[in-house]
């Protein structure tokens, strides 16, 4: 079933006629539970990747604050899952699960053995469902993966490190059936397998990068209107998980240029984020789901940060140019 954004709150164009030259479109992948195939694109599901190429590792250091056993993850999640069935078909003993929920956890020990950890899938985007990625006279197929645990030294620090594979589909003959798997992780970093339902709208830029006279009109109708959201937060730049646009509704640090190292200007290529939408950002669900509450707000349960958003950006001048990171 398609996913469709409601029409925003406010009609910047017919607002700030100026900004249909900066419209760019973005694709907002709108992840649902489901069992996708490696033929399909997803968050979290199985990748196409050729038998013959070695799966990636992490050379980076680890933080194990807050690291417990993989397999503990995926199973405290097909516990919880069961839970919420069983719950809904009838009341629960919680004496009961709350031993089952200790006798589960005691089945999984798992420590870090120092070996260079497997990344785990984060996305598979195929660019016949997902439009608007870099290349597509090279490449069809952009494979995301990330080492679910905390790296205190990398570029964005305390969050998952990201590797991405570009290809192209029809070269890949024989596809590996069996991935390794890390033995520790932290959970918040291991997303759901979802199916995905690509949806492309326009975002544009953040006040902070509109020329200063039109950034100021945009400001004085907020003001006028006494929402301070009403731009960023409501129409311009739309929240959870999406491919290309402008990015996200900084807010831990103030925006600024991402830089390649050869002077390029990046510019954002995926988005993981914490949640489909939340209380402030309600009105992004979208039509097929209304009146749904908060069912699918949140069905890849990942957590950045504090329940942030974590942006990875690429290099158009290159895609063998390091790809930089940045949550907010």
């Amino acid at each position: 079933m398609a996913r469709t954004t409601p029409p925003r709150p406010y009609d910047l164009l017919a607002l700030f006629p100026e900004l249909a030259a900066y419209g760019k479109p973005a694709v907002r992948l709108h992840p649902r539970r489901g069992e996708p195939t490696a033929d399909e694109s997803s968050i979290g599901g199985p990748l196409l990747w050729p038998v013959d190429e070695p799966w990636p590792v992490c050379e980076f250091d680890h933080e194990d604050n807050m690291d417990e056993p993989y397999a503990y993850t995926l199973a405290w999640r097909a516990y919880l899952e069961d839970r919420n069935r069983r719950e809904k078909e009838g009341a629960l003993d919680w004496d009961v699960e709350r031993r089952r929920a200790e006798e589960l956890e005691a089945q999984f020990t798992a420590e870090d053995d120092g070996a260079a950890p497997p990344l785990i899938p984060v996305a598979q985007l195929y660019y016949r469902e997902v439009p608007h990625l870099p290349w597509p006279d090279r490449y069809d197929l952009l494979q995301v993966l990330w080492c679910p645990r905390d790296h205190p030294e990398a570029e964005t620090p305390y969050n998952p490190a990201f590797q991405l594979r570009w290809r192209r589909a029809e070269t890949i003959e024989k596809v590996l059936d069996q991935v390794p798997v890390p033995l520790i992780c932290n959970g918040e970093y291991v997303p759901n397998r979802c199916v995905l339902h690509p949806e492309t709208i326009t975002e544009y830029p953040l006040t902070a990068d509109l020329p200063v006279e039109l950034a100021e009109a945009v400001r004085t109708w907020a003001d006028r209107i006494d929402n301070s959201t009403a731009y960023n937060w409501d129409t311009a730049s739309a929240p959870g998980w999406k491919t290309s646009g402008y990015g996200g509704a900084w807010g831990i640090i103030d925006p600024y240029p991402i830089l390649c190292e050869c002077g390029e200007r990046q510019l954002p290529l995926f988005t993981a984020a914490s949640g489909e939408f939340d209380g402030g950002t309600g009105s992004w669900r979208p039509v097929e789901e209304a009146g749904t509450e908060w069912e699918f707000a949140d069905p890849v349960e990942v957590v950045i940060g504090r329940g942030y958003t974590l942006q990875l950006y690429y290099c158009p001048a290159s895609e063998d140019h390091p790809n930089r990171t940045e949550m907010f």
